[in-house]
Formats: structure tokens, C-alpha cells, sequence
């Protein structure tokens, strides 16, 4: 609030600003109080423009975050698919194997008791006795990847 009162001729000008009273009777005082006021402002434009300067560079270090997570959940996502790729092929080579294992049985049995066919009874599984060859061969082709030759008989 200005107060503006006439004192021995002159005026005195005064200000209240935040319950305290400022005089402004001299020209002194107010290019002093001006001179305060363009520093203040002065300040809080520097403040402003301190901030806005820290929002872009907090923007930019957003927009790079975004990029990195992006790109990571696109090498995620990779991972992820060679992952099922290779559980697929692992799957199917286990299947492979099982099935071997279960032919090479089964010639190994049959080629241990020929009469079983026709009596219908078992002699002996093949598990009870000594390996055949074909079977550790089998069991070797398929730890290393390779296909059985099934065409050709089995050594014995």
C-alpha cells in the first residue's frame, strides 16, 4: 500500500510491503529500491531460464531412456524367439533320439528271442543283458547330431 504525504514541502513517498515500510524520500532510495527490483527480476529470469534449461536436458535423457528401453526390448524379444527356436530343435532332437532308442530296442529284442512272435511270450528284455553295439552307436550319432543309417542292418 502507498501512502503519499506532504512534509515541510516536499513529498515523501512510502511503501508497505510485507508489513515493513520502505521510504522512498530520496531519489537515492528509489534507484536504490529500482535498481533492487531489476536485480530481482534479473534473478528469477535466470532462475526461469536455469529451469528451462535443465527440462530440456531432462527431456533429452528421457528420450534417450526411451530409445535405450526400446532397443532392449527388441534384443529381449530376439532372445526370447532364438530361445524357443532352439527348444524347438532340442525337443525334436530328443524325439529323434527316443525314437532310436526305442527302434534299436526293439531289433535288439527281437534279434535276442526270434521265437517271441510266435509264442507270444518274453525271454529276456533287452535291458537285462550286455549293450548291443548298435545301441551305443545310435546313442552316439544322436549325442553328436547325427542321423542313424537306418538302411543298413545292425552289426551284431
Amino acid at each position: 500500500m502507498n501512502d503519499v504525504q506532504r512534509a515541510n514541502g516536499g513529498s515523501v513517498h512510502r511503501a508497505q510491503h510485507n508489513n515493513q515500510s520502505v521510504d522512498f524520500s530520496t531519489d537515492q532510495a528509489v534507484e536504490s529500491a529500482a535498481i533492487a527490483g531489476a536485480a530481482a527480476i534479473q534473478k528469477l529470469v535466470a532462475e526461469r531460464n536455469g529451469l528451462r534449461t535443465q527440462l530440456v536436458a531432462q527431456e533429452q535423457e528421457t528420450a534417450a531412456y526411451r530409445a535405450i528401453n526400446n532397443d532392449l526390448r527388441r534384443r529381449l524379444l530376439l532372445v526370447h524367439q532364438h530361445y524357443v527356436e532352439l527348444a524347438t530343435g532340442i525337443v525334436g532332437n530328443l524325439e529323434r533320439f527316443d525314437g532310436t532308442l526305442r527302434e534299436i530296442a526293439h531289433e535288439a529284442h527281437n534279434a535276442q528271442d526270434p521265437h517271441r512272435a510266435e509264442d507270444g511270450q518274453e525271454s529276456q528284455r533287452p535291458w537285462d543283458g550286455p549293450v548291443p553295439a548298435s545301441l551305443v552307436r545310435a546313442s552316439n550319432e544322436a549325442a553328436n547330431g547325427a542321423q542313424p543309417n537306418r538302411s543298413a542292418p545292425a552289426k551284431r
